[in-house]
């Protein structure tokens, strides 16, 4: 009989999170790429927009790179991973949340964005005492 140990099994808040972080990835992929045709295909004129284009280019890339090189070091179990989670997506969280209080349009609907619903509910999942165990090994 095989038995098998209960502390190298994953919680569910764990993947939750784990799952969030990669959908934030990959959908800042799909940024990059929609941000590269506005980019190299040249419909931004370069003395008007070039710079904050560079600089939202630049970040997204990083932001993306950063998520998805955090979600697949889980394994890990390093609570440096858990740590920089947490504070990735706070601060995710709080451009968001900056981004809909400058926003002179933003409504109630802004609330439902997943720029703001995604790192909310991962950092909520991080922060559950399931998770917090895991990580600290």
């Amino acid at each position: 009989m095989v038995t098998v140990d209960k502390s190298l099994s994953m919680p569910r808040a764990v993947k939750s999170a784990q799952a969030v972080m990669m959908i934030q990835a990959v959908l800042g992929l799909v940024g990059i790429v929609l941000l590269s045709g506005f980019f190299f295909g040249g419909t931004v004129e370069p003395e008007s927009a070039a710079g904050l284009l560079i600089l939202m280019y630049a970040l997204g890339l990083a932001t993306t790179g950063l998520l998805g090189w955090l979600a697949f070091m889980w394994d890990s179990r390093k609570r440096g991973v858990w740590v920089a989670a947490v504070v990735i997506e706070s601060l995710l969280a709080l451009f968001a949340v900056t981004g809909l209080v400058f926003d002179p349009d933003s409504g109630a609907a802004g609330l439902l964005d997943l720029n703001l619903a995604l790192p909310i509910v991962a950092v909520i999942l991080l922060l559950l005492p399931s998770a917090r165990t895991w990580f600290d090994r």
